[in-house]
């Protein structure tokens, strides 16, 4: 049934160099980037500062394409360098001095934002932070669901954890916030481009993430949608000149502009953008929910060839559950799974490792099923010594 999604194998180069199955920490590049990229340096070496008539339109145009792909209505995403930066400008635009100062999130988000919630103390601010679960595959909804309370400003977590690839039950969590007053902060990086996302239909605040991921746009291409009625409220402290009203008029009076292009900060990174639309695109034509059921055809064949080599596996078993990669432990002995990670990788099998968990491996859909499961087999060998 998804076979033509194999047709699309070319439009990504490394494929035909490598096995690759790395998508949840850097996709393929789409063979049109450079073309895109090219493009934006002929607009600068011909047409100098007048580039910026097609340059800031364009910005805005995959800003549109990019939060299509998760359910956004148009004006509602804006693109900046990454979500640190956004977070950062979030957090910054929140009044944390009242009674309402805590932030509810947990130990399993990306350490980024745990890092700026470390922080919260010098805003006034407090974060609670819910451990892991038992088995460290997520982290207990109804004991984060306990915890929000009046006091709570903003409930912050991940659609789909990284470590694990456990995708979060979000529903009971945006209920209670909102039922107190609280927004809703989702990290969507590991979740957009392989899951169908619908952030109108999920309710949620705020639904933030990146491109270098399943999206295949690349770094510097960190993206946020805000619902209309809360980026409205909203005031960033580094507005930027992009982030007025008027950008090209250099007023020096602050004036944000409408929604969320107040978060737009400072000059925008438009060679990432241009170098990010074709990959974007390819999504769109798709269809997330095609991309899905390509995936999950994969990975939940590679979950149970796992286990049955006996393979250590900290991802959630069930497909419903999980998203996009299986994080498995292959380490046997006094070979750890950090080393067969580097012996894959040098052998010409792209995935990644992370501490504590094991190797995450994550066909896409330009992947094939003999790539999903040839993995497996490549396991084997390194740990055998051949």
């Amino acid at each position: 049934m998804h076979d033509d999604l194999l047709d699309r194998r070319a439009d990504y180069p490394v494929l035909s160099r490598r096995t690759y199955l790395a998508s949840h920490t850097l996709g393929a590049m789409h063979r049109e980037t450079p073309r895109r990229l090219a493009e934006f340096t002929e607009l600068w070496a011909e047409q100098g500062v007048v580039a910026w008539e097609s340059w800031a339109p364009e910005v805005e145009r995959v800003a549109d394409l990019v939060g299509s792909l998760v359910g956004a209505p148009p004006g509602t995403t804006v693109l900046r360098q990454n979500v640190a930066d956004l977070l950062g400008d979030l957090v910054a635009s929140l009044d944390w001095q009242g009674r309402r100062n805590r932030v509810v999130t947990s130990a399993l988000e990306w350490p980024g934002s745990l890092h700026t919630w470390s922080q919260i103390g010098r805003l006034s601010g407090e974060a609670v932070v819910l451990p892991a679960d038992a088995d460290g595959l997520g982290f207990d909804v109804a004991r984060m669901v306990d915890a929000i309370d009046e006091r709570t400003l903003v409930v912050h977590c991940s659609h789909v954890l990284f470590r694990t690839s456990t995708i979060v039950d979000l529903g009971p969590l945006i209920e209670r916030a909102h039922a107190v007053g609280a927004l809703v902060v989702v990290d969507g990086y590991q979740a957009a481009g392989t899951l169908p996302v619908d952030v109108v239909a999920l309710g949620v605040d705020v639904y933030l993430g990146g491109s270098v991921k399943y999206l295949s746009g690349g770094p510097g291409n960190g993206w946020m949608y805000a619902s209309p009625d809360v980026s409205a409220r909203l005031e960033p402290v580094t507005a930027g000149w992009f982030g007025q009203v008027a950008p090209f008029a250099f007023d020096p009076e602050i004036a944000y502009a409408d929604g969320i292009r107040r978060f737009a900060g400072g000059t925008p990174g438009v060679p990432s953008a241009y170098a990010a639309e074709p990959a974007y695109q390819a999504l769109a034509d798709i269809g997330l929910q095609r991309v899905r059921e390509r995936s999950t055809s994969m990975t939940q064949p590679l979950l149970e060839a796992a286990l049955e080599r006996g393979f250590t596996v900290r991802s959630p078993y069930d497909p419903d559950r999980r998203g996009g990669h299986v994080t498995i432990d292959p380490g046997r002995g006094e070979v750890s799974s950090a080393q067969v990670h580097d012996a894959l990788v040098e052998r010409g099998t792209v995935v990644d490792h992370r501490p504590g968990v094991g190797i995450r491996v994550s066909p896409h859909f330009y992947n094939t099923f003999d790539e999903a499961l040839g993995v497996l087999d490549a396991m084997d060998e390194v740990l055998s010594g051949r």
